[in-house]
Formats: C-alpha cells, sequence, structure tokens
C-alpha cells in the first residue's frame, strides 16, 4: 500500500529579490513500512518538501504552485483546516533536527507528550498522563522522570523525547529532520536503532531528511538525491550505492572522508549550489559537473529509467560517467605524508603539563579539563574527538588563555605562557590563534570581509598604510579562496564555506605558529567541508602550521590528523598515532565509540558496541574511571580507583586498570 505519493510538486516563494524556485516539479512515493532518504546539500529543497506534505509552507511567501500529495490516497492539498489539524500529529509526524528548540522550556516532557493523546485521542488527562509514561518506557526513558523539564535532560535523551512525541498516536508517516546531526556518535547509534526498532514494530514509513550517507546506508531502503530543487537520482540502496549514476551522486561520495581509507586530499564537488531565483539553463548541475559538455548547458535533462525503478536525471548517465571523479580533476601537487617529512626526533612545539580547568557552579564544582598531558611536534596535527560535554572546546581555549588555567602548565617553544599578561600575552597571542566552530557568530554582522580580516592586523600595528593594509588583506583572501570581489561583503551574503574561510583568514593574519580548530567543518556540507578539509592541508603543508583539531566526526579526524587523543568526561583515555588508533584501538570506550560511525556503504558488516547510560556528570565528579558506569569490564577497583596514562605500546597511551586483559596484551 502507497503510504505517501508526491507527484509532479512545484513550489516557490515569492520575495524581493525574484522568485524563488524552491522544488522544481519532483514525484516521489513511499510504501508502508519502508524508509525513503531525501539526501543533497542545504538549499536543495528537502526540507521544503517535507513541509510541503504537511502543508506548512508559510503563505505568503510561500505558494505550493503544483502537484499532488496523496497521503493513503487521500489529497493533502484538498483538506480542510480541520482536516489538516487532525492529520498532523495523527498520520504524520514530524522530528525536528535540534531537539531543544522543538520542546517547551516551561512544560514537562510528560505534559508535551501527554497533549498528543488529549488533543488526537479523546483521553482523559489522567489517561494521557499514563499513556506518556508508557511512551517514555518505550523510547529508554524511565517514566518517573516524565515530571523533569527539558533542559534537565541530555541531547540524546531529549531527542528520544521528540521521537516519543512524533511516534504517540502511531502515524502512519514519520518525517525525520535530520533527527541526529546534533548528536554524538555514540548516542546517535541508540537514537538510530531505537528509530529502527519502533518504526518496524509500529509500521510506521519515515520519510528521512539528511545529508548523511552513512546514516542512509543504515535505515534507509530507498534514496533520492536532490539538487537544486529537483531529484536528481532516485533508487533503491544497491542502486544508489553500488550502482551510482548521476555526477552530482559520485561527487557527494568522493567528497567524504572515509575510516577505512587513507588519502591525501579529499575531492569536492567545485563551486556552489545555484541561486534559486536564477537557475542555469540545461542541466542545473552542469557548471559543477567534471564531465559537463555543450549540450547540458542547452538542454534540461529529465528523469530517465535505468532498470528495476532506478532514475537518473542526466543526458550522458548512460554512457557510463562510473570513474572516480577524482579521475576528472587536475592533478594536484601534494607534498608527501609528514612522517616521512619529519626528522627522526622531531621538535615540540607545545606541551601540556597536568592541565586542569574548573568552573564554579550553583550545582559543585565542574571538571571540565581535569589533569591532562600530552605534547604536540611542530607541522603536525593532534586530533581531539569526544562526545559533547567532554571538555574539547574547554581544552583548547585553556591551551591559548581564551580560558585560564585553574592548574598546569602550557610550555610553547618550551616558555611557560600560562598565565602571561599584558604585552607578553599580545605577543604569544600572535603565535598562536583559533578557528571558531561556528562561522556566522565568530564574525561581526556589522564588518565586511576585508573588516574581518584586516581587524587583527589593525590591532597588532603590523601594516604600516592603509596600501600595505590593503595588499595584505587581499593576499590573505588569495591565499584561503575568497575572490576579491567579495572584499566588502557582508557575513549574511555569504554560504557557510566562505564565512569559515574568512575565519580561517583571520586566524592566519598574524603569521601564527599554531591554530586551534574547534569544529571547523561541523557546519558545513560535506563538499563545502572537503574544500575546507584541503585548504588547512594545503596551508600546513607550505607555512608548516601545527593544528589542534577538535571534532565529534571520526571520519575527518582520521583524514587530517597524525595522532589521536580520545577524551572522557575531562580525562584523556587514549592518545597515538591516527592509524594506530583506528587499527588497534585499545580503550572500551575508544571501540565503542569506533564501532558507532554509520559507513557510508552497504557492502561493509560492522559489529556495534552499545554504550548503555548516560555520561558521568563533570560536577564534583566521584573517584574512580568515569566511564565505568558504561563500561562492561568494570571492577569495583574501575568505580573506585582513578586509573593512570600509561604507554601500553610504543607511543600508545592509555587510561585503563584492565587494558592489558582486555586486549590480551
Amino acid at each position: 500500500m502507497k503510504v505517501l505519493e508526491i507527484k509532479d510538486l512545484v513550489i516557490e516563494y515569492q520575495t524581493m529579490d525574484g522568485t524563488v524556485h524552491a522544488v522544481n516539479n519532483i514525484s516521489l512515493d513511499l510504501d508502508e513500512g519502508e524508509t525513503l532518504g531525501l539526501v543533497g546539500e542545504t538549499g536543495a529543497g528537502k526540507t521544503t518538501t517535507a513541509l510541503g506534505v504537511l502543508r506548512l509552507i508559510p503563505d505568503p511567501p510561500g505558494v505550493i504552485k503544483q502537484g499532488q500529495i496523496l497521503l493513503k490516497g487521500k489529497d493533502v492539498m484538498e483538506m480542510t483546516p480541520e482536516e489538516l489539524r487532525a492529520m498532523r500529529g495523527n498520520e504524520i509526524s514530524m522530528i525536528f533536527q535540534d531537539p531543544m528548540t522543538a520542546l517547551n522550556p516551561v512544560l514537562t516532557v510528560g505534559e508535551q507528550i501527554a497533549e498528543i493523546y488529549f488533543l488526537h485521542n479523546d483521553c482523559s488527562k489522567a489517561e494521557s498522563a499514563a499513556k506518556a509514561r508508557e511512551m517514555l518506557e518505550m523510547v529508554g526513558i524511565p517514566g518517573e522522570r516524565a515530571d523533569d523539564y527539558p533542559h534537565q535532560f541530555s541531547g540524546g535523551m531529549k531527542q528520544r523525547v521528540v521521537i516519543a512525541i512524533a511516534l504517540a498516536c502511531q502515524p502512519s508517516l514519520i518525517i525525520a529532520d535530520e533527527p541526529t546531526t546534533a548528536l554524538d556518535v555514540t548516542i546517535q547509534a541508540q537514537v538510530l536503532d531505537m528509530m529502527k526498532s519502533l518504526k518496524d514494530r509500529l509500521e510506521t514509513s519515515m520519510l528521512l531528511i539528511t545529508h548523511d550517507l552513512g546514516v542512509v546506508a543504515e535505515v534507509c531502503d530507498k534514496v533520492a538525491i536532490m539538487y537544486a530543487g529537483e531529484i536528481v537520482e532516485y533508487g533503491t540502496l544497491e542502486h544508489i550505492f553500488n550502482q551510482t549514476k548521476h555526477p552530482y551522486t559520485m561527487g557527494l561520495f568522493n567528497s567524504l572522508p572515509s575510516l577505512d581509507k587513507d588519502a591525501d586530499r579529499l575531492v569536492p564537488i567545485h563551486g556552489l549550489m545555484p541561486d534559486p531565483t536564477d537557475l542555469p539553463t540545461g542541466c542545473p548541475f552542469h557548471p559543477r559537473c567534471p564531465y559537463a559538455r555543450p549540450e547540458c548547458a542547452q538542454t534540461h535533462p529529465e528523469l530517465t529509467e535505468y532498470g528495476d525503478g532506478h532514475l537518473a536525471r542526466c543526458l550522458f548517465c548512460g554512457e557510463g560517467l562510473v570513474q572516480d571523479q577524482a579521475e576528472a580533476e587536475e592533478p594536484v601537487q601534494v607534498s608527501e605524508p609528514k612522517s616521512s617529512q619529519s626528522p627522526v626526533e622531531p621538535e615540540v612545539l607545545l606541551e601540556a603539563k597536568h592541565l586542569k580547568k574548573y568552573f564554579q557552579t550553583k550545582s559543585g564544582l565542574l571538571h571540565a579539563v581535569d589533569d591532562i598531558s600530552f605534547t604536540i611536534e611542530r607541522g603536525r596535527t593532534l586530533g581531539v574527538v569526544g562526545e559533547s560535554g567532554c571538555g574539547k572546546s574547554t581544552l583548547g581555549r585553556a591551551l591559548i588563555g581564551l580560558n585560564e588555567a585553574t592548574d598546569g602548565q602550557v610550555l610553547f617553544e618550551g616558555k611557560d605562557v600560562t598565565h602571561l599578561k599584558g604585552r607578553e600575552r599580545q605577543k604569544f597571542l600572535t603565535d598562536m590563534q583559533m578557528i571558531f566552530q561556528d562561522p556566522f557568530s565568530s564574525l561581526d554582522p556589522r564588518k565586511t570581509v576585508f573588516e574581518q580580516i584586516a581587524a587583527p592586523l589593525r590591532i597588532n600595528k603590523v601594516c604600516r598604510s592603509k596600501s600595505e593594509l590593503e595588499r595584505k588583506v587581499a593576499e590573505l583572501m588569495d591565499t584561503v579562496g575568497l575572490a576579491r570581489r567579495l572584499t566588502y561583503s557582508y557575513p549574511h551574503e555569504l554560504d557557510g564555506g566562505r564565512r569559515q574561510r574568512i575565519g580561517v583568514a583571520r586566524a592566519l593574519a598574524l603569521e601564527p605558529k599554531f591554530i586551534v580548530c574547534d569544529e571547523p567543518v561541523s557546519a558545513l556540507d560535506v563538499s563545502i567541508q572537503a574544500q575546507v578539509l584541503n585548504l588547512l592541508q594545503d596551508l600546513q603543508a607550505t607555512k608548516n602550521l601545527t593544528y589542534i583539531f577538535i571534532t565529534h566526526d571520526l571520519s575527518v579526524v582520521r583524514h587530517i590528523s597524525d595522532d589521536i587523543m580520545v577524551m572522557y568526561v575531562g580525562t584523556m583515555v587514549e592518545k597515538c598515532a591516527s592509524h594506530e588508533l583506528f587499527d588497534y584501538p585499545l580503550h572500551p570506550y575508544t571501540k565503542g565509540m569506533l564501532s558507532a560511525v554509520p559507513i557510508p556503504s552497504i557492502n561493509v558488516e560492522k559489529k556495534r558496541i552499545i554504550m548503555q547510560g548516560e555520561l558521568t556528570s563533570p560536577v564534583d565528579p566521584k573517584p574512580g574511571c568515569r566511564f565505568a558506569n558504561r563500561c562492561p569490564y568494570a571492577t569495583e577497583e574501575c568505580r573506585t580507583v582513578q586509573p593512570v596514562q600509561e604507554e601500553v605500546r610504543p607511543k600508545h597511551f592509555v587510561a585503563c586498570h584492565h587494558v592489558r586483559e582486555i586486549n590480551g596484551l
């Protein structure tokens, strides 16, 4: 039975800049119990399509120009307002991307779930409250927590509450808009497993909006690839992953760093998604396509079937454009791997000794960074990974003095820089810079690109004249690949990739030796992410820069890092060379984290280690290993004695009482 059928849907927005062609004549269908993945870059039209299904397009400025949306054969476009209210939540539910903004902070989670039963099932308040507790139990949260408020839950638990609300009335269709994007890989694994089991148990269909091809490989039955408001490829998982036809789909796969492959450079999709108010003639993808021919700029391709329901929108798909996109790229001069360039005894640029950073809160003393020691050699990259709240960003900020250390030392080129003040601190900060996670909030919205990049040069009086300042800013823009026509643009006029390049240029302005990169690509689409990662690697090779690269994306950290440090609730649990960590993980937490990473392949079998339980609170933590309450190997010693860091293999450090017996060492 067809649960959802979308036929020739067109959605537009009328704006002062012109007509935004958000969704352009798309058709999809979804069977009972099936999951369809809707994949594409930001601006492709994925969320607009979902809002169209729910008839939530704001009018004005949006309008559904044409098309049919059939829910179990009934046309949503012809429903009355009363019928739409009954349909939303009862027949179709939505799981939103950000669980914090999706939940009401002044109502308990139990009240928010009970409201669904009260409105749609004509239950009494007492019955609704009882059903809400049952629903919480179904998603793995104790029923007694129904009286708690959203701020009292972790990110993963808040997402479970949102899922409980969506599933309360056992809808025929769930629309999940990036439901795990904001979650760490371990929590993401728990949520995905729960969503799959509940979907099967309740026989619900799902439309999953995501940019994560690894998540698609794990949960979807069919996939639709969107570009510039159109479906450019459509088929089963086998079609999309093993018989890829469209160059854009190939580009998405080639842009991804891999957990099981080593590559010097990623292969990004060059250029940007076209402006939806001014779409190119012919194929919308042709300006970015490595296989484009003159005909592509003139003729708009139709969706063509290539067997067994596999559709692609390309004039030349049938000619076998299946070689790796890297073959279509111009060769790039890449330096030799850093390991072969480094001397036998590499020079230590930065050393942290027993570094601590605590914060006083109403609940007690928060141990954000608790007794961490490590070194970084000049010209190398140390990746720092771990779940949200483990202290990664606080560590980076403490290293460069944005958060003054509570205890311990930071030695830079052998000099203690932990508590520098005045001119000494200003001189030190010219050598150490930071690229922040959110490129928009870290830029001044009132200043142009020129003013953003020129600010550190002016503050430190680097340039003697206006012409010298203009020349230096132009050189920095060239270095990071920002077109000079953008010199006097404002941040809101630029995409995320260009805004992040401004942050990189600003960090490079004072010619630093060391840069803390705090989640610099987490907000970017995979193609833009690949461009920024390549840029950082090129700059490191030409300027001998040293990086700390903070991220929760293990594929990214493997690609860019020489060494990796794993953090857990303020402590370091494992540190070694990048390849060593992925080939021979030793700490139970590292093993569980690596097993939870979704792999964008349907040909790889993975044994997932599900880590049950929540993170230990960093506020006045109890003695013992902080992973003990989630560790399957924990003993009484683990719960009472803090493990110390030891070198269990050459340059492979682990903090675990039982690391040798667990790994047979």
